[in-house]
């Protein structure tokens, strides 16, 4: 708009007012683009709303749509104190029996100590080495003249090399020498054992301490754990036995030929959760498009979505998954209906009859699965690949008419500017013919007083 003003002095005449009123007028189509730029960025933002609802909706699904995901699991064992277990939904219903022969362990060397941790281990006035093996990977630590007891234990703790052990001191309260150093292997397994090496010259000679293997007492050894699973003997580096009964993670606690039953079922509650969500899910994304697609008599107002051919699209093509029926299954489990699951007719939704679920989920549980997990026809499998399309960001349809809309927008940005151009122009040019009018009709106001005062003196 333009800045500059004109007087109304000579003619008495609000010409800024008159500028105002013409252009406010002839401003009236801009604002119903505006108008109709805001009704169609509405669009964009009930469409990610929807699009962020459907993908809700498609994680749901996902949960349902094969049979490794429908089939949660349940586990229990007879003796928890022989050993616990964890499952997915990949492991297999069944009866699993576990004797544990013993545990996996971790190797300890003990030393037969010294008098206090501040005790100096080296007094021959020249470097020493500490050498031992773990693992397979071996170590020489350099111990310096001086280095006290603690200062050993922090120089194979610190040792950057280190393959996986931890000095400690422990203080037993017996005899002379109670401060000893214990080397504990960080894993449990046979082949994680810790020998000290003939390498070690901090022998007991020349004023150090004996810290060779005969100065050493093996208190713990590295070994596997040793079990059965259904008469099978396995043996494992790790109390925690993850790949012997697929999808089922066993943690071991007691051996000495100790027994526990593993029991693997169907968790139902759990599966009855998940067609929960996946109801839940449903209505959240039927209700954006319903809440937006209505139109009000009596305020003459319509939502975003009203008239809108890709929402409605959506909407009814989730309803037709719903209502599909499933070949192959008996006469009365073709349906999700049969479930207890309904559409309602006034708002769209979907119902659950609780009892009804419950029911067949007890008796008829892999009908079911079926009707979620046909590879052709399952209610999960047709949607989840619906929504997939549908919410694709390159060629989705969701996508598409976002593109689409914001093409308009851009268009009507376009237009607006051209029109605010043109009106800025025209409000210049009334400026500057207001302007020269008054500038005129105060000329001749100036003659008109001239005359008048000349014919007043004659």
């Amino acid at each position: 708009m333009s800045t500059f003003t004109v007087g109304g002095l000579s003619t008495g005449v609000d010409y800024n007012d008159l500028i105002s009123k013409l252009i406010d007028a002839q401003s009236q189509p801009i604002k119903l683009l505006e108008s109709k730029k805001s009704t169609y960025s509405d669009k964009i933002t009930k469409y990610s709303d929807l699009s962020s609802k459907l993908s809700s909706l498609k994680s749901a699904v996902d949960k349902l749509r094969t049979s490794s995901n429908f089939y949660s699991k349940a586990v229990s064992v007879s003796d928890s104190t022989v050993l616990e277990a964890t499952v997915t939904s990949s492991a297999s219903a069944g009866t699993y029996s576990v004797s544990v022969a013993s545990l996996a362990s971790e190797e300890k060397e003990v030393h037969s100590g010294v008098a206090l941790s501040s005790t100096v281990i080296n007094s021959s006035g020249s470097d020493k080495v500490f050498q031992y093996t773990y693992g397979g990977t071996q170590r020489s630590i350099t111990v310096a003249n001086g280095t006290t007891l603690d200062g050993l234990k922090n120089l194979i703790n610190d040792d950057t090399g280190n393959p996986g052990v931890t000095a400690t001191i422990v203080n037993d309260g017996v005899g002379a020498t109670p401060y000893r150093l214990i080397i504990t292997g960080d894993d449990k397994g046979a082949a994680k054992s810790i020998t000290v090496d003939a390498g070690t010259t901090l022998d007991g000679t020349g004023s150090t301490t004996n810290f060779t293997s005969a100065a050493f007492t093996q208190t713990k050894t590295a070994a596997d754990a040793d079990f059965t699973v259904d008469g099978l003997q396995i043996k494992r580096s790790s109390n925690s036995i993850a790949d012997v009964i697929e999808g089922v993670t066993i943690n071991l606690k007691k051996g000495l030929n100790a027994s526990s039953t593993i029991t693997v079922t169907a968790d139902r509650t759990a599966i009855k959760a998940q067609i929960s969500s996946f109801v839940s899910a449903y209505n959240d994304a039927v209700d954006v498009i319903s809440a937006n697609s209505d139109y009000n008599s009596t305020t003459k107002v319509s939502g975003v979505f009203f008239g809108e051919a890709t929402a409605r699209s959506i909407r009814d093509s989730l309803r037709s998954y719903i209502s599909g029926t499933v070949s192959g299954q008996p006469d009365d489990m073709t349906i999700l209906a049969q479930l207890g699951i309904t559409t309602n007719s006034k708002t769209g939704k979907l119902d659950v009859n609780s009892s009804t679920l419950d029911t067949k989920l007890a008796s008829d549980l892999e009908d079911v699965a079926t009707l979620f997990t046909d590879p052709t026809n399952g209610v999960a499998n047709k949607m989840y690949e619906y929504i997939n399309n549908i919410t694709s960001s390159v060629d989705g349809s969701i996508t598409l008419r976002e593109k689409g809309l914001q093409n308009v927008i851009k268009d009507i940005d376009d237009t607006i500017r051209n029109m605010q151009y043109r009106l800025d122009k025209t409000e210049s040019d009334l400026v500057r013919k207001f302007t020269a009018l008054e500038s005129l009709v105060s000329s001749y106001n100036t003659v008109g007083s001239y005359l008048t005062n000349f014919s007043t003196q004659a």
